[in-house]
């Protein structure tokens, strides 16, 4: 796991407040949206941008292909955010 993975686990998890089971930890390859993920949905979308903007200094931009692409696991948006970071 890259440094912007684990701390954007971090971030997530403590940020949202989200329950994680230590059976099915959160990883790289873990769904942000969906039962099959972290369980978040739209409306947590705004809550993840102030997470990342303050920890990283990203901005989100709505209605940006990119970032909708970017959102879909952790490790896409751990890379989107190392994108923007350099």
């Amino acid at each position: 796991m890259t440094p912007t993975e684990t701390k954007l686990i971090d971030i997530l998890t403590r940020g949202l407040k989200l329950r994680v089971d230590p059976a099915n930890p959160v990883t790289p390859q873990t769904a942000i949206f969906g039962k099959s993920g972290l369980g978040l949905d739209s409306v947590d979308v705004l809550e993840i941008a102030v997470l990342i903007d303050k920890h990283f200094g990203v901005v989100l931009e709505d209605n940006n292909d990119e970032v909708k692409n970017a959102m879909t696991t952790i490790g896409s948006l751990a890379s989107y955010i190392d994108k923007l970071s350099k």
